[in-house]
């Protein structure tokens, strides 16, 4: 009897939050959802994203909160992101979705990672020197990226890598290899 009252009180908890999530985007739009989803159960994460367009595999691990930036401003907000079976998302984690974001299976995003797909620094001087850019940025199988490491726009990781906490990745980083530092370095190959 426990049981079913319990699966029926998620039953009924996760319909009231995606309800929550589709009043929340009709009446307030995108940067409403995105605070609704930073501060949702970390059950419900991939069901909303997969709501409002993110295409994730089953099944996928978010161990708290994520933040959302730069989404679209469109009925299907996360059609950046894609995230296949078997990853692992970390409290905190930040994804810039101006461009895409792809994590192929058995990727893990340690707490604190970021993600970016852009740099802009909006309508100042500094622009003509920096002009705004959008890259799609994809994590190959079984990547694994450490605490508070940054991923830099249009970087490719190739899969079986290992990205140390902390590390800047500027530049596209082989297959089979581990990196470290700011910016990141090669520090060894893996054998196949």
């Amino acid at each position: 009897m426990k049981r079913i009252i319990r699966s029926l009180s998620f039953r009924i908890i996760r319909a009231w939050t995606i309800m929550k999530a589709y009043l929340i985007m009709y009446f307030f739009s995108t940067p409403a959802l995105l605070r609704f989803l930073k501060n949702s159960d970390k059950r419900f994460i991939a069901i909303i994203l997969r709501r409002f367009g993110a295409d994730i595999q089953t099944p996928v691990n978010f161990n708290g909160h994520i933040i959302i930036d730069n989404a679209s401003e469109s009925e299907k907000p996360f059609q950046n992101l894609i995230i296949g079976k078997n990853c692992f998302i970390g409290t905190g984690a930040f994804f810039d979705l101006p461009g895409k974001i792809i994590l192929e299976e058995n990727v893990v995003i340690s707490a604190g990672v970021k993600i970016l797909t852009h740099q802009d620094c909006g309508d100042r001087p500094m622009s003509q020197y920096y002009p705004r850019k959008v890259a799609d940025v994809k994590i190959g199988k079984n990547v694994w990226i450490g605490l508070n490491a940054i991923v830099l726009a249009g970087v490719t990781i190739g899969e079986n890598s290992v990205i140390a906490a902390g590390a800047v990745i500027t530049k596209n980083i082989e297959p089979f290899t581990v990196v470290a530092g700011n910016p990141a370095k090669l520090i060894k190959k893996l054998t196949n």
